[in-house]
């Protein structure tokens, strides 16, 4: 279930993202797609091989990279982003 609901997120949010990303980035949209597509499987081919290290034997080990990846993710948008700034978001749209 748990993983149910953090796909489902996941599924509203990087469409979401690509789309911020993309109007960021509207000069050179080539790039900013190569960048975020290989970030993207940047960042799970290295999930990946943590989630082995952790052991075999149930979920937990995956779980707790994906808190960590979520924590991650929150720390990221409070210290680049700023929203309470308006950083992050288009000139235009201030």
């Amino acid at each position: 279930m748990t993983l149910f609901v953090t796909l489902g997120g996941i599924g509203m949010i990087f469409p979401a993202s690509m789309s911020i990303g993309q109007t960021l980035g509207r000069r050179t949209p080539g790039a900013v797609s190569a960048l975020l597509g290989g970030l993207q499987f940047l960042f799970g081919a290295l999930a990946s091989p943590l989630v082995g290290l952790f052991g075999e034997n149930g979920s937990l080990p995956m779980a707790l990279i994906m808190l960590i990846a979520v924590a991650a993710a929150g720390v990221a948008l409070l210290a680049l982003a700023r929203p309470w700034q308006g950083k992050g978001e288009p000139a235009a749209a201030r």
